[in-house]
């Protein structure tokens, strides 16, 4: 199951950082807030991909938990991205509630980040 688990965050993961690389060529946003959003946005799935690629460098060490959440994390950026992405003009309020929730996600990732670190250094133990 763990090798399932660890094959399917290397394929999130990979698609993941191809849809940032994607996206951060094109970030040029309408409006400030667009720009802000955009920019939040790539900051967030750098970090989400560095803990990503540490975890699946140690999946043996990381519990079914956390890769249950970074599932769901993983779900929420590619919304965020599809939003972001969209050809529809939306008003500043809504980038505004993005940059809010990219920004949750980022303190998140910074706990996650530890977790994960902790987990690692359990395993090794």
């Amino acid at each position: 199951m763990k090798k399932t688990m660890k094959r399917t965050m290397k394929l999130m993961t990979c698609m993941m950082m191809i849809l940032v690389m994607m996206f951060s060529l094109s970030g040029c946003g309408d409006s400030e807030k667009q720009q802000e959003a955009i920019d939040t946005f790539n900051e967030v799935s750098e970090e989400f991909d560095e803990i990503a690629d540490m975890m699946n460098g140690n999946a043996d060490a990381i519990d079914e938990e956390t890769f249950a959440k970074f599932q769901e994390v993983q779900a929420a950026l590619a919304e965020c991205k599809e939003a972001l992405e969209s050809e529809e003009d939306a008003p500043d309020e809504d980038y505004e509630v993005m940059i809010d929730s990219l920004t949750q996600t980022k303190d998140w990732l910074k706990e996650a980040r530890t977790d994960v670190e902790a987990q690692i250094s359990a395993a090794g133990e």
